[in-house]
């Protein structure tokens, strides 16, 4: 790995750990601007350190430094939105298969597919922590309304951005 691909894992990772800090306070759950860092990793930098970022990222905070919007620690095992931290690597190797490609629709699609696994890993992983591991029975569909459907829109939105700014970025810089 050449020192230019090291300084990007470091850099990602620790963009998608300053992004899980900001809180925009829409609804019941905070915004928080971890997401577009993950996609954004892999669009700019590519699939392999995309998703080597989010590793690390996702080693920091299991370890207990204060990372993810919740902190950090083992507890995170515990959480409903385990699935969705542990499917950012994946997000962001599909975000970044397009990294190479000038078209802007290709890097709004990879962007859009990257938010794709982040949802269906992290509703599967909220569906079974909420039944087996909290003991609160929730059935698919009310997953679904909890952990999906009030955040789709704006994820979709911020896809399409993430698929622009790395168009813009990748043209800026020498990659």
């Amino acid at each position: 790995m050449k020192a230019k691909d090291l300084v990007f894992v470091a850099l990602f990772a620790a963009l998608i750990s300053i992004g899980a800090q900001i809180r925009i306070p829409i609804g019941p759950v905070p915004i928080t601007m971890q997401v577009p860092f993950v996609l954004l990793a892999g669009a700019i930098a590519g699939p392999k350190i995309g998703a080597l970022s989010s590793v690390i990222y996702l080693l920091l905070g299991f370890v207990g430094i204060p990372v993810f919007a919740g902190g950090g620690g083992l507890s995170t095992f515990a959480s409903p939105t385990l699935g969705f931290l542990i499917s950012y690597p994946l997000a962001s190797f599909v975000a970044g298969l397009q990294h190479s490609n000038t078209q802007l629709v290709i890097r709004i699609l990879y962007s859009v597919l990257g938010m794709i696994v982040i949802y269906i890993i992290g509703f599967i992983g909220f569906y079974l922590n909420m039944n087996y591991i909290t003991g609160t029975e929730t059935s698919m569909m009310k997953s679904l309304q909890l952990a999906v459907l009030p955040f789709l829109l704006k994820d979709i939105i911020v896809a399409v951005v993430v698929g622009f700014l790395a168009s813009i970025i990748r043209k800026r810089i020498d990659l």
